[in-house]
């Protein structure tokens, strides 16, 4: 439910602005155990993920433009694509999540709240 709260808080901030917007059919790289959002100029239709075991994605936009952002879940290393479509137009975009890597600067990386918790 944070993620959800943070993901809002995000969108109603940015809206207008969307500085990274993604050119189709390119690979980015992600860190494991994280949210980010990739900005895209019109809204996905038919998501596919090749291994959701690894990637979850989410589509989200608001009523006052034809942008949104796709919201991205890692989960643990390995390689996912992302399939959707814009109108006849079918993209897919190649997801390498590697620790090892910088993650890829088209995509906003999402704070996670850690649960302090499980530390005690």
């Amino acid at each position: 439910m944070k993620k959800l709260l943070a993901i809002f808080c995000l969108l109603i901030a940015s809206t207008g602005s969307f500085v990274f917007a993604l050119e189709p059919q390119k690979t980015i790289n992600l860190h494991s155990d994280g949210v980010y959002i990739l900005s895209i100029d019109k809204r996905p239709m038919d998501i596919q993920v090749t291994n959701p075991r690894i990637l979850e994605v989410t589509s989200t936009s608001d009523i006052f433009s034809t942008s949104s952002q796709l919201v991205m879940e890692t989960q643990e290393e390995g390689i996912s694509y992302i399939t959707y479509k814009q109108g006849d137009v079918t993209y897919t975009i190649k997801v390498l999540i590697d620790n090892q890597q910088d993650v890829d600067s088209s995509v906003i990386e999402l704070d996670s709240i850690k649960d302090i918790t499980k530390d005690k």
